[in-house]
């Protein structure tokens, strides 16, 4: 994890009614596919304010090494949290320190 911008397909940047206050969104899907909503302090994405990401995984999988449901890492890729909904997983994501 710990996802650089130049490693996902981004599809779309900015803000929507879950953005954590002084913060933009990414969304993109990284090499196999994987659909990524990565969080970054500021305005703009930039690999330096990355804070985290949810890895949002697709309905009905039955790949082993995804979980089943949305889930949040830290920046340096840590496990962080699966429970809540995307506005509380974003939050906490950017009220982390340093892990």
């Amino acid at each position: 994890m710990g996802t650089r911008l130049a490693d996902l397909d981004i599809r779309w940047t900015g803000t929507d009614d879950t953005t954590p206050d002084g913060h933009v969104l990414a969304l993109g899907t990284d090499s196999a596919g994987i659909l990524w909503l990565c969080l970054y302090a500021g305005n703009t994405p930039a690999d330096g304010q990355f804070k985290g990401s949810l890895l949002i995984p697709p309905d009905g999988h039955k790949e082993p090494f995804l979980p089943t449901r949305t889930t949040a890492y830290g920046p340096t890729g840590a496990y962080v949290t699966s429970s809540g909904d995307q506005t509380s997983m974003l939050a906490r994501l950017a009220n982390l320190t340093q892990e």
